[in-house]
């Protein structure tokens, strides 16, 4: 990624209807019925769900049918395309549990039917939170080691006792296998200066590879990081990680998009919030025994995020871990995760710094972030 992203905050707000109706062709100077008036009107109304609920909570939704003129077949309601049940009367509540549910926005929609053939429905946005306080970890410094201070790193991957890099910036980007005890690279790959390196992972012993704005990677073998295939996506590359046989990615927002490994199609996605709102700005990523880690870009902040809720487990703060008198004055902020699962250690480091550090988690209290 740039040195500088921009992204866009979710602002939650009160409420969000689409109202779907016919637009009048008459011109001003023309008399209009009742009939036609009524035909630009929605046929229901919905009472609107107030802030972020907390995963769990059944959500209540209130719709009164407010255009009498209109009679259906069937008036059916659904969240996110799944039937939570038929309204019956002119007036009805509907309770949907969003236990087993996941984070971020959804959707009530409520239609009617005539002849099988949705007539008029209404929407609303609606979303959903963690249900608890993310907790947080302290760390212990267990090693120390030099880290190239010319690579702008945006992914660190561990495999069979090897340390790969992914670097980034147009002319500089590459991935590459890293001697740990010295930071230089033993085999290098650079990509072609049009391309600006971002997030890798390591899967059946290929390495993959994303590029920012490219909006393609690449798929690399092992140990020779020689070019096998390139794949494309329709979203900036952030950050990259794999786990139940799917390839996770970021783009820089609270998503995590999950792709088909052999034909890179979106298969699905999750949206990552804390118990209060939705965490942005999620770069680099690394897959650990059933969580996922994240940088989040422009802080030194690790989050710990829990893969089948979106919810955010745990905070990680790392922003004194390079010392200032470690730092050369060409440092960015921390990016590159990599577990050692023999260790059992987190090595972490950051763009063009000059240390790389292996350390070990220590969950801490319960966090108010």
């Amino acid at each position: 990624m740039s040195p500088i992203k921009s992204s866009c905050g979710i602002l939650l707000p009160l409420f969000f209807i689409v109202l779907e109706a016919c637009e009048s062709k008459k011109s001003p100077s023309t008399e209009t019925d009742n009939s036609d008036l009524l035909s630009q009107r929605a046929a229901f109304s919905i009472l609107p769900v107030m802030g972020a609920r907390p995963l769990g909570d059944s959500i209540v939704f209130d719709v009164e049918k407010v255009d009498s003129a209109s009679a259906f077949d069937s008036v059916i309601a659904r969240v996110d395309g799944n039937r939570i049940g038929e309204m019956a009367d002119q007036r009805h509540t509907f309770h949907w549990a969003s236990e087993g549910s996941v984070t971020g926005s959804h959707i009530f929609r409520i239609s009617g039917y005539k002849k099988g053939m949705e007539e008029s429905s209404s929407s609303q946005t609606f979303y959903i939170s963690s249900s608890t306080q993310p907790g947080s970890y302290r760390y212990e410094i267990i090693k120390t080691l030099p880290h190239n201070p010319e690579s702008f790193v945006q992914g660190l991957e561990w495999l069979n006792g090897k340390l790969y890099e992914g670097t980034g910036l147009n002319g500089k980007s590459s991935v590459m296998n890293v001697n740990p005890l010295t930071g230089e690279s033993i085999v290098r790959q650079n990509l072609d200066q049009t391309y600006f390196g971002e997030g890798i992972t390591i899967m059946d012993n290929r390495l993959y590879q994303l590029t920012w704005q490219n909006r393609k990677g690449f798929v690399y073998s092992l140990p020779d990081l020689k070019l096998q295939k390139e794949f494309g996506y329709t979203t900036d590359g952030w950050g990259l990680t794999h786990f139940d046989g799917k390839l996770a990615m970021t783009d820089g927002t609270n998503q995590v998009y999950f792709l088909d490994p052999e034909t890179f199609q979106r298969t699905g996605k999750l949206e990552v919030w804390d118990s209060r709102n939705p965490v942005d700005q999620l770069n680099e990523l690394e897959y650990v025994n059933g969580s996922v880690f994240a940088n989040k870009y422009q802080t030194d902040t690790i989050v710990e995020i829990d893969p089948k809720t979106g919810a955010v487990k745990a905070y990680l703060d790392l922003s004194n871990i390079l010392k200032d008198a470690d730092k050369l004055g060409n440092e960015d902020v921390l990016n590159g995760i990599a577990y050692h699962p023999k260790e059992k250690l987190f090595y972490v480091t950051g763009k063009n710094w000059p240390k790389m550090f292996a350390i070990r988690l220590i969950p801490a209290a319960k966090s108010g972030i």
